[in-house]
């Protein structure tokens, strides 16, 4: 199944779509900005990362549909769905990657000897899971209110510090929903990096 027939068959409404093609959006600026910062930083050397990225972001919700059925949550509900119906063009290990990080983007973060399908995976691809949904984390966050207002991001980092300052470039002012919600989804990120960050919104 290609994946804009995965949008076309389990997303809710027409919000649902902006929102998977806005984190999709976040996530891939987020990379990119992260190589500038971090250039030699070897886990940032994934191949295929474009496409991975993009997928895992525009399905990262896609299990959502299925929660109001199944119960199960929709991380897991997605995963499931993905493994069941391979994406065209990925072959059996990147649809693995897809799918955990799907399972990924929000809840428990990847773990050694708890997550069967997580553990089958050798150490490369292991790291691009846990990279890529650390990333899709923060852009969920950023969007956790589905308004589409963080149009774009920038990056600094404070060396001293092992800082990283994310500023969203918006003219709006974040609720307090928005914070608290990205100080919970940005724990992967800061284990994965190895740094702190922090969301500045001038």
């Amino acid at each position: 199944m290609r994946v804009e027939q995965y949008i076309k068959n389990y997303s809710m409404s027409k919000n649902d779509i902006e929102h998977f093609k806005h984190v999709e959006n976040i996530s891939l600026k987020l990379y990119s900005e992260l190589i500038k910062i971090f250039p030699t930083n070897p886990i940032l050397k994934i191949q295929n990362a474009q496409k991975l990225i993009s997928y895992s972001a525009l399905l990262h919700d896609i299990g959502a549909f299925l929660e109001y059925k199944t119960k199960k949550p929709h991380n897991k509900a997605g995963c499931k769905l993905i493994l069941e119906n391979k994406i065209d063009d990925l072959c059996e290990e990147e649809t693995k990657i897809v799918a955990l990080c799907i399972r990924y983007h929000r809840g428990a973060k990847p773990k050694e000897g708890k997550h069967k399908l997580f553990q089958s995976l050798n150490n490369e691809d292991k790291n691009k899971v846990r990279v890529i949904s650390s990333i899709i984390r923060i852009s969920d966050a950023l969007d956790s209110n589905h308004t589409q207002s963080v149009e774009n991001i920038h990056l600094t980092y404070d060396f001293k510090q092992s800082l990283l300052i994310l500023n969203p470039c918006i003219n709006i002012i974040f609720n307090k929903g928005v914070y608290q919600v990205f100080n919970k989804k940005k724990t992967l990120f800061e284990d994965v990096f190895k740094v702190k960050i922090c969301l500045q919104n001038d």
